[in-house]
Order: C-alpha cells, then structure tokens, then sequence
C-alpha cells in the first residue's frame, strides 16, 4: 500500500493544504465557491447536486471503493498488477495519454478519472496564481514540516490507520526512506500550485493513489484484515480522516510556525480539499463542504479513533530510527521531540516518551526555524520565484536521497 497516507497520499496535492480545527469561526459555514465555470483542456462533466453531508462514522467505516476495488479485481485475476505498475512509472504528466500498454480496464479508469470539471478547474486556476498560492510557497519548509512530524505520525495513532499501513506491507513496514519520499512528494507535488498545470502531475498523483489504496484494501483483505472487527481497510472512514491529517490538520500545526492564511485563504483551501477527496474516491456525501464539516471529522477522529497499536508503534519507531540511520545520530530524538511538538497526545499514543531536556528547545526554537525565510520573500518579492526553484532542487534531492536514490514513485502492492 504505498503512499499509504491515505498519508495521503491526500501525502497529496492541494488537499494537503485543506482547512484547519480552530481557524477563524467566520468561515465556518462557508459553502463550497459559486465561481463560473470556465471552460479549459481536459474538463469532465459537471455534477448534479449532491446529497446531504454525514459524517463518516460506523457506516462509512464498512464502505471501501467499489469501482476502484473493481479495477484493481479485474487486474489480479488477469494477472496485470506488474503490468499496471509500470504503466504507473510511465505515466508522469497531466497531459500525457494514458500510456498504450495500460490493460483496458486501467486505461478506461484512468481517462474518465484523471480530469477535472470545469468548476473545478475555475476553481484552481486563481488559487493557484493567486495570494493563497503565494503564502503556501513561501511557507513550503514549515508545512514540510507539519507533515513529516505531524500528519504522517497522527495517522499512525488511528489503530485502524496504523494496521491498514500494516497489513498492507509492500515496502512501507521496514523501508521506510521509501514511504517518506513518496509522502512527502506527492505532497511537494500538490503544494506547487504549477503542478496542477497539463505539464504538472498534481491530478494524475491523485488518481493513482486511489488505485493504490484499492490495491492495498484488497490485499489487508487477503491476508487476514479482520473486517467483522475492524470493518474496511482503508474504508471511507479512514480515506476521509486521513484527508483531514494531511489537510487540515497540517494547516492547523503550521500554525505553530506563523502560518496564518486568512478568511478568504480559508475558504479556498476547503473548495481544495474537495477536489483533492473527490480524485481520491471519497464519496460525495463523506466529503466534507464546509469548515465545519472538515472540524467535525478531526474532532470524531481524536475522540474516538486514537488509541495505542503494536502496528502504529512499531511503525513510529521505524520512522524514528530510520532518522537516526539516514540523517545523523541523534535525528530520531529530534525527530520525536518535533512530533511532541505538534502533538503530545499523538506522542503518548506513539510512546514516544518525553525527553524534556531536547523537547524545551525544540518546542521553543522550532516556530522560529522557518519563519524568516518568508518575511524575506515579504521584503524581497523578487526573491519568491528564486526560493520556490531552491526548495524544488532540495526537496527531490532529499526525496532521492531518502530511498539512496532509487526510484520512488507511486506503485500498488501486488502480494
């Protein structure tokens, strides 16, 4: 289950921008945008309307995605799951035609999915150009931050979210390097707001992850997913909180490092977050419209689906002595103290123990770390452009570096 982030993955594209607990309440009932549609390249039909909002809970948890579960049904029994892996290497840009030697029943898939309405695509064009465009990248660092400390450890405390990784296995149990990168550049990914651009590859990231959790669903299935107990693996439920843990809940601990988006901002970061779940496959009614709704999905998930694992701790481990293998030793105590930073509930769950000796500078240098690289972009505008370049040069060199330069990208778990 690569990319399990459903870490998101979500480890995804603008949605992990999405909205934030505790952002201003003015917002809280704001709809979805009623911008014109306007007309542009690769345009899929305009929804009709859609039903009532419900939070994903008991019901949810038992649904999965029937039509990407189908495709990736069709692909084990034909035996093309190799087949489809490498038309996921090949396949790298929003423009580019699905690649000829795709079976048909991916093919199909992946051409009626991987576009954008119009609606949608009106949506994004001015975001993307526009101030929330800009606050973004120039607070790029700290929200690579909130994930690699913040998301990516919050969703390991979900028992479900932590075994569905788990039972899911593929390389994200012992290579963990692998998992960061994959995270953490579908996340670069989306946050570049040209990356939702037909040479961006923004939306086909998006898609292929929603095959990948297909793929990972049905092999928890295969190799004793309790569902009776634990209803779906990556069922509605956890696709539509983990969206939140990248989303939401990052903006929200971005926070920590002066990240501030305004109303307006806010708004628009929520009309993001429903694209990013609607490529994802969340279904219509799970997927939040509102501030509010994006609130109550955190609020339901940190009150009833945190709790201690043996999965979502060994996992946190993992991570954490990976830090200390691949960056110095040392990194993983850093890297739990920035963890307790953002969450000191999640680092209980985790058990990650306190170390008060390296938590009180951390908690107390750490909103500072990033902040005066975007007060100088406010002083330097001509300096934006420079520092979007560096920070893509250094985050595909980290990523390469994470997997000792192997390759990365998004594959489905075919065991």
């Amino acid at each position: 289950m690569d990319h399990f982030v459903t870490r998101r993955s979500a480890l995804t594209a603008a949605l992990a921008t999405g909205a934030a607990v505790g952002l201003p309440a003015a917002t809280a009932t704001a709809r979805v945008s009623d911008r014109p549609a306007a007309p542009g390249p690769a345009s899929g039909p305009e929804p009709g309307p859609g039903p009532a909002w419900e939070l994903p809970a008991d019901q949810a948890a038992q649904e999965g995605d029937p039509e990407a579960d189908e495709v990736i049904e069709e692909l084990v029994n034909a035996d093309q799951m190799q087949l489809a892996n490498r038309v996921f290497h090949d396949w790298t840009r929003n423009d580019q035609p699905v690649p000829d030697s795709a079976p048909s029943v991916l093919s199909d898939f992946l051409r009626r999915h991987a576009v954008l309405t119009q609606e949608e695509r009106a949506t994004i064009d001015p975001i993307k150009n526009g101030d929330l465009g800009k606050l973004v990248q120039g607070n790029i660092e700290a929200l690579t931050m909130t994930e690699a400390f913040g998301g990516l450890f919050t969703a390991l405390a979900d028992p479900l979210l932590a075994k569905s990784v788990w039972y899911a296995g593929f390389d994200l149990v012992m290579d963990i390097g692998r998992r960061f990168s994959r995270t953490m550049n579908t996340l670069w990914d989306g946050l570049d707001g040209g990356n939702w651009d037909p040479s961006g590859n923004a939306l086909i990231s998006l898609v292929k992850l929603r095959l990948v959790h297909a793929a990972a669903r049905r092999t928890g299935l295969a190799h004793g997913w309790n569902q009776a107990r634990d209803g779906m693996p990556i069922s509605q439920r956890l696709e539509a909180e983990e969206l939140m843990y990248v989303g939401a809940n990052n903006v929200q601990l971005a926070a920590k490092f002066g990240f501030h988006p305004d109303p307006r901002q806010i708004d628009e970061l929520v009309e993001l977050i429903r694209i990013g779940g609607r490529l994802l496959g969340i279904q219509e009614k799970y997927n939040p419209r509102t501030l509010d709704q994006c609130n109550q999905i955190l609020a339901d998930a940190a009150a009833h689906h945190r709790a201690p694992s043996d999965e979502g701790i060994k996992l946190a481990r993992n991570m954490l002595d990976w830090l200390d293998r691949k960056v110095f030793p040392g990194a993983g105590a850093v890297g739990a103290s920035l963890v307790r930073m953002m969450d000191a509930h999640v680092a209980d769950v985790l058990d990650i123990k306190p170390n008060p000796a390296l938590d009180i500078p951390v908690a107390t240098l750490g909103p500072y770390l990033y902040r005066p690289v975007y007060e100088i972009q406010q002083k330097f505008p001509l300096l934006v452009p420079v520092h979007e370049k560096m920070f893509r040069i250094a985050s595909k060199t980290v990523a390469w570096y994470a997997v000792d330069f192997r390759d990365y990208d998004l594959q489905m778990p075919v065991h």
